[in-house]
């Protein structure tokens, strides 16, 4: 349970009347030993009156496959359930701090080069389905972005993966942030990796790293000592980019986020 958070966090909040105010559920998970990894973010805009969702698959026998949709309908007030062309997407709290599920039925692309996101994202067509369930006991660290309130969760992720004709079970650890506000807009590194249960980095503290050129490039391999980036899988919007990477050090694995 978790210490210093309302209850009544877990639900929808109302905007603070700044334009760039936003609401954002990320979730995350890794399965360091497999090197395979991916995260569900559904970011509420009320502002612009849409939301976006941001789905990304890697190490599933595939080059990356990400679902990237940016002009779903706003939510109801009681549900965070979204449904468009070619999209159905359903996240429930069903236990507050302890237990959600995120469920998609969508179709995304599958690429061969990461960075195809930002120009348009032509790919091979491919059915995508995540039927997925977090199951936390703590809230760890303060809010993961700056200039935001609240709270990151740490436990397991279990669930199943659909891609075309093929079928994933899988257990591994799960991460989940909820946060809303109006996020710093300096460029940022933040991440985590996580073994047992237990968080690293959670404020996604300083690495010595040209984040230009890894934005640029896309490097894999080590990046920096001990840390060794495995797949990118990125996002963006708003003009901005988000190089999300699955990385893995000797501690375990987890995800790392560079904004530009």
């Amino acid at each position: 349970m978790a210490d210093n958070v309302p209850v009544g966090s877990e639900a929808l909040h109302e905007s603070n009347g700044d334009p760039d105010w936003i609401e954002v559920w990320d979730n995350w998970f890794v399965l360091p030993e497999e090197r395979r990894g991916g995260y569900v973010s559904l970011i509420i805009r009320p502002h612009d009156g849409v939301c976006w969702y941001w789905a990304a698959l890697v190490g599933f026998d595939r080059p990356l496959v990400t679902v990237l949709v940016d002009d779903l309908p706003l939510p109801r007030a009681d549900s965070l359930e979204l449904r468009a062309s070619g999209i159905w997407t359903d996240t429930t709290v069903l236990r507050p701090f302890e237990h959600l599920t995120t469920d998609l039925e969508a179709f995304g692309v599958s690429l061969d080069h990461p960075a195809d996101v930002w120009t348009g994202a032509f790919g091979d067509r491919v059915a995508v389905g995540l039927e997925l369930d977090w199951d936390t006991d703590r809230v760890s660290g303060p809010s993961p972005v700056a200039g935001t309130t609240g709270y990151r969760l740490v436990g397991r992720m279990h669930g199943e993966v659909l891609l075309d004709d093929n079928r994933w079970q899988m257990e591994g650890i799960g991460v989940r942030d909820h946060w809303w506000g109006v996020p710093d807009s300096s460029s940022s590194w933040r991440g985590w990796a996580s073994r047992d249960g237990e968080l690293i980095n959670s404020d996604g503290g300083p690495l010595d790293l040209d984040l230009d050129a890894i934005v640029r490039e896309l490097p894999t391999g080590e990046v920096h000592p001990g840390l060794s980036i495995a797949a990118w899988a990125p996002a963006g919007g708003a003009g901005r980019r988000h190089a999300r990477a699955l990385a893995i050090d000797d501690r375990g694995g987890g995800w790392i986020e560079i904004v530009r």
